[in-house]
């Protein structure tokens, strides 16, 4: 059996991993566990930090609270809690559990302090990971008829849709990486006795046909609040000269460059 080692961060790298983004804090930072569920990372490892965790619901158990540890049960769509607080927000595997997505990326930008920081961890919608767990719940709401079932997984991402979610709120991206898939949501007890089945099918997969099904199943990412938009909207392409344009109104006929003053139809901008 191989050893695995820890992700080594080059001296040029930022922090990204969330063990790293957790040790490279100043002592005392304020940082938010959002959608902590019994803690998204071991919190005495860091006992000088001042953590916030909250959930809507606390399986199996929320955190142990101690002076340095606040934990309480909230919506990460309507938080108590004034703007510009948190050194780091951490949101580890969480928003695809959301159902009102826009509000709570308002919450957890608005919390972030200027300069501070986002940490981010969603599944990618076209891994496969992400379609298996899908399935599970679908099975198990109407194929094993748990029709109060909810299920989980409410929202979907692809990499420019979510940058697109927190550049429009302030955010500027510093770190990313595609990760592959744990299948860690296969230790709930109730579907652990499977799990030891499906990854030695899954490593099988990968050994004799080379379809590796956990690769690029998440993204992980680091955001700055830097206060200004970084989301822009452009309707149409010049074919004549190539520049960006906003065209109103509805389609049909042409519409004039505004920087060459060429006429383009509508429907065939590059």
């Amino acid at each position: 059996m191989r050893q695995g080692s820890k992700p080594v961060r080059a001296a040029n790298e930022r922090p990204l991993f969330l063990r790293e983004v957790i040790a490279a804090l100043p002592q005392g930072a304020r940082v938010l566990d959002a959608g902590c569920g019994p803690g998204s990372w071991p919190y005495p490892i860091r006992p000088d930090l001042d953590i916030t965790g909250f959930d809507i619901k606390f399986p199996p158990g929320p955190p142990r609270p101690t002076r340095q540890v606040h934990v309480f049960r909230g919506d990460l769509a309507r938080l108590p809690i004034r703007a510009g607080v948190f050194d780091l927000t951490v949101c580890h595997y969480v928003l695809e559990h959301v159902t009102e997505l826009a509000a709570c990326c308002d919450e957890l930008a608005r919390v972030t302090r200027p300069g501070g920081q986002l940490y981010l961890s969603v599944p990618r919608a076209a891994a496969f990971d992400d379609r298996f767990y899908r399935f599970a719940g679908y099975f198990a709401k109407y194929a094993l008829m748990k029709f109060k079932k909810r299920l989980e997984h409410q929202q979907r991402f692809d990499f420019h849709a979510l940058i697109d979610l927190f550049y429009a709120r302030g955010m500027r991206l510093t770190a990313t990486a595609r990760v592959p898939a744990g299948f860690s949501w296969m230790n709930d007890p109730r579907t652990k006795p499977l799990q030891g089945l499906a990854t030695w099918k899954l490593a099988w997969l990968h050994r004799y046909w080379n379809w590796d099904l956990a690769k690029d199943a998440n993204f992980v990412l680091t955001f700055e609040k830097v206060g200004e938009i970084g989301l822009r909207h452009v309707t149409n392409v010049c074919r004549e000269c190539g520049e960006h344009a906003i065209v109103t109104g509805s389609p049909g006929g042409h519409w004039l460059c505004p920087y060459c003053g060429k006429p383009n139809p509508f429907g065939r901008a590059r």
